[in-house]
């Protein structure tokens, strides 16, 4: 008798155990990705056109009539701007960093990026050097007192299978648009060109699915809610596929070291710069004649 018992209870340790190793198996998700419908192209824009973007890419946010308002005058403002500069007539404005913040590196972003699962936490490293770290070990957000807005905001999330659920509260843009608080929302395409499709409140929540379609694609299915500034959850959809031939992270650089160049469409390595060659140092003769005496 104390023998079956004791095989019994080594049989429910044994599946308790498969059970346990069941759940807490992670995805590999391992290489580069990047985002379907946000190509980078030579010149440093995007292959697809802002008014590709606006039609392929599921824009159309539940905003309430004043925000729809305050979204069609920047609108304006920025199309304004953007003829300008097609004319010649201004510059534009400088880089001034490579940061896109959540939710743009999600939503419309060139950037690559690799993620990297652990049992308590699941990290996103872009080649902007940004890095959302989502912890999945059973924490809450972070305290009220202790919580304030970051371009990337404070991600809390669990495993639902093979389904990562990322629920991120406390975003704040980094694009500033005068008058406007909160996050703004922005499609890109073709050179220099860019569209506000809405801004959000401070108060905007996200929650995000990110799963495995195939063994070359993830999918993003991202839901916000904003009572503020939106009339309902606003559902959208991205598919981001795996990047065959870059097999390491490669950062951006805006400051002008690039070692990504895009050629023919795709992200390649290039060798770093070689190092100027010293020109050559001319002999040392001593002085002819008699040295001078000391003083």
């Amino acid at each position: 008798m104390i023998l079956r018992r004791q095989a019994q209870a080594a049989v429910i340790l044994l599946c308790s155990a498969a059970t346990m190793g069941a759940t807490t198996e992670l995805p590999d998700w391992s290489g580069q990705w990047e985002n379907v419908g946000a190509t980078p192209d030579a010149s440093g824009g995007f292959e697809q056109s802002l008014d590709q973007v606006l039609k392929e890419m599921q824009w159309g946010p539940p905003n309430r009539p004043e925000v729809q308002a305050r979204v069609d005058k920047v609108v304006a403002m920025e199309r304004k701007d953007m003829e300008a500069m097609r004319r010649g007539e201004d510059p534009g404005g400088a880089v001034r960093a490579c940061t896109f913040g959540f939710p743009s590196l999600m939503l419309e972003s060139p950037l690559m990026f690799e993620v990297l699962p652990t049992p308590k936490e699941t990290t996103l490293i872009f080649s902007s050097r940004e890095i959302r770290h989502v912890y999945t070990d059973g924490r809450p957000h972070t305290a009220k007192e202790d919580l304030w807005p970051t371009p990337w905001g404070d991600s809390i999330g669990h495993w639902e299978g093979q389904t990562l659920v990322v629920d991120t509260i406390a975003v704040k843009s980094p694009f500033d648009h005068p008058g406007l608080e909160g996050t703004a929302v922005l499609a890109f395409g073709g050179i220099e060109d860019e569209e506000m499709i809405t801004y959000l409140s401070p108060e905007a929540h996200f929650i995000e699915r990110i799963r495995m379609l195939d063994r070359d694609h993830l999918e993003d299915q991202m839901t916000v809610i904003d009572p503020v500034n939106l009339t309902a959850p606003w559902h959208l959809r991205r598919t981001y596929r795996r990047v065959a031939h870059v097999h390491r992270m490669v950062y951006e650089d805006c400051e002008g070291e690039e070692r990504n160049p895009i050629v023919n469409g795709h992200f390649t390595l290039a060798p770093p710069p070689a190092s100027p060659v010293p020109p050559a140092t001319a002999p040392q003769h001593a002085p002819s004649g008699p040295s001078p005496s000391p003083q």
